[in-house]
């Protein structure tokens, strides 16, 4: 593939990246005032202390890749609004993990429903077997973007 070529393609793929953020982030009105404020550090904070909650701090910050200032204030700041709590983690006792709450757990139950209407509008854009392969290409995709796992 000459340059050219490649080019013109990175600028078409860049802008249907943009129109497709652009629509996924301003395009749903639907988003409950539940999730307003909630940003995708939060949230990403929020799912890890569900799915993983004997992680260190120390992993959690090294899986985000964020400074730990931006850690310790976000957490700060999900602590003050009851949605996480810092706690001695059992594998190490030196260490701190991260807890979620009710409230926490209600916030990620909406942001799931949210993420699947999302997601469900997204699709029926499409026809089925146009589904079928933005879904194989998009998982394509994702997975070798996505290697660090916590």
């Amino acid at each position: 593939m000459d340059n050219d070529s490649l080019n013109k393609q990175i600028d078409q793929i860049d802008k249907a990246f943009h129109a497709f953020w652009r629509g996924i982030l301003l395009g749903d009105k639907s988003v409950s005032e539940t999730l307003q404020g909630i940003g995708y550090i939060d949230m990403q904070l929020i799912e890890i202390a569900c799915r993983r909650p004997d992680a260190i701090l120390k992993e959690i910050r090294d899986y985000l890749r964020i400074p730990q200032t931006t850690l310790s204030s976000v957490i700060s700041r999900l602590e003050k609004r009851g949605l996480l709590r810092r706690i001695i983690n059992h594998r190490d006792m030196r260490s701190f993990s991260l807890e979620i709450t009710e409230k926490g757990k209600e916030i990620l139950e909406e942001h799931k429903k949210n993420d699947y209407r999302q997601a469900k509008g997204v699709l029926l854009l499409l026809e089925e077997n146009e589904r079928n392969e933005f879904i194989r290409l998009f998982t394509k995709i994702s997975s070798k973007m996505g290697k660090d796992r916590l």
